[in-house]
Parts: structure tokens; sequence; C-alpha cells
């Protein structure tokens, strides 16, 4: 049952079968998700609609262009392309020199499963993707951390253990150092989606706090959603600086990036 005080997005589904998912998500309880794109792939961005689509049964829709593999000097220039397109900039992540490099751009909004990394730990010492300065640029850039329902039911056996501990251990970091993190499915079909009590449940298992678990669905994909709308807003000249009347004369068009 849906908490009416609540509000929930899943900021991580893929773009096919956009209608059923839209069904299904709201059949499930959510307000809103957001389907993510390949960048490198032209068909996947043919999906993203010119103006945005009216909200469908409660359920409103968004868009993200993932970002990634790549090298770390293409990925500034493409996350700013990206924005023209689509409302969130999601990296994707487990290769470290991405990590990092997504971590210092203002454009990325979301690290996706940083866990992911392919580097070997070195002895007595758990390589999750992600460190104390990393998670620092997350606060103060606004950019959350994912925890996708699918690289946990997607793994088996030990790998499954070792991709729940590095999580626990990044769920650790984001906590100390205030980062955003969100609860995401990464659904490949509507038969991925979960409600958002599922996904709760999940974040407690990780380590999350109640308060923490709902606040990762809710409050923080909310805060996302505001980030995207500040930087499309041509009232908001810079991040706490906005024009409450322009007079005589009209705002010019406002380019995604460098308003922070």
């Amino acid at each position: 049952m849906r908490d009416y005080m609540l509000q929930y997005h899943d900021f991580h589904v893929h773009s096919n079968d956009i209608e059923d998912k839209v069904k299904t998500a709201e059949r499930l309880g959510w307000n809103g998700i957001c389907f993510t794109l390949d960048y490198n792939k032209t068909e996947d961005l043919k999906k993203i609609p010119d103006t945005p689509a009216p909200i469908k049964k409660g359920v409103e829709v968004f868009y993200g262009v993932e970002l990634g593999p790549g090298s770390p000097q293409t990925l500034q220039k493409n996350a700013r392309r990206a924005l023209d397109l689509a409302d969130f900039v999601l990296v994707k992540g487990g290769v470290d020199d991405i990590n990092r490099t997504a971590m210092e751009l203002w454009e990325v909004d979301i690290l996706c499963h940083p866990e992911k990394s392919a580097g070997k730990d070195l002895m007595k010492q758990k390589n999750s993707g992600l460190d104390q300065v990393m998670v620092k640029l997350m606060a103060e850039h606004g950019i959350a951390v994912e925890f996708n329902l699918s690289e946990i039911l997607d793994t088996y056996g030990m790998l499954r253990s070792q991709t729940i501990a590095k999580m626990h251990q990044n769920l650790q970091l984001v906590r100390k150092y205030g980062a955003l993190f969100i609860l995401t499915s990464g659904a490949q079909d509507k038969w991925g989606l979960r409600a958002p009590h599922d996904m709760i449940a999940v974040g407690k298992m990780l380590g999350m706090t109640d308060a923490e678990a709902k606040a990762a669905v809710s409050d923080n994909p909310l805060s996302l959603i505001e980030k995207s709308r500040n930087r499309k807003n041509p009232n908001i000249l810079t991040k706490g600086l906005e024009v409450l009347d322009w007079g005589e004369q009209k705002p010019q068009k406002k380019r995604m990036y460098g308003w922070y």
C-alpha cells in the first residue's frame, strides 16, 4: 500500500517497454520513474520526447542518459551534451578512474554501481569503488550513489556476498559524509520492478535505518528532481541566487551547465 505522505521514485529503469512499465509502476505504488538510456546508442536517445509527457495515471516519467564506460577525458564533454537531451546524467561506475572523475563534475547526478570495481583488492582492503575524498565531492556536488537491486539479484554465491559487503561499505561512507544515496530496481522488464516497500526492505538489509531506506526512494530522488529543475530554470542564475522579477528584461535561454 502506498504511503501518501511520501512520493516514491525509481531512478534506474531500462527504457524498453515504456508503456507497460509505467502501468506496472503505477500499480506497484510509484509516483515517478526514470528511464535510463545509453548515450552511445542513437536508437535509445530517440526515445526521449521533445516535450515532457503528461503524467500518466499518477506516474511522472523522467529520462536519464547513462554515460560510459569511456575515458575520463571525454566524460565532462559527454555529460554536458547529455544535459541538453535528458533530465538526469548517470555514469556507469565500476572503473576507479571513471568513479573519481564523475565525482568532480557538477553535471553528473547519479553514480551507478560504483562497487563493480574491476581492480583487485589489496590484502585486507575492500575496494568498494568509493573513498572519503570522492564521497565528500559527491556531497558537495549533489551527486547520488546508487544502490541497485539488480546488482544483487543477478549475482550468486560469493559474488553476491561480495557485492552486498561493498554496498554496505559505501553506505557507511555516504552516511558519514552526508552524500545522497538512492535505491533503484535496475529493471530490465516490468517483472523486474519492485514495490516501494520491497525496495525499502532491501535498503534495511544493506544496513540502512528505516528512515534512510524510505529517504532513498522518496526524499533523495526528490532532491535530484529539484536539482534538475533548478538547472533548467532561467530565473536561477547560480546556486542560491534567483531572480524574482526581471522587470522589463526577459531571461535568455539558459545553458544546462555552468549555472552552479
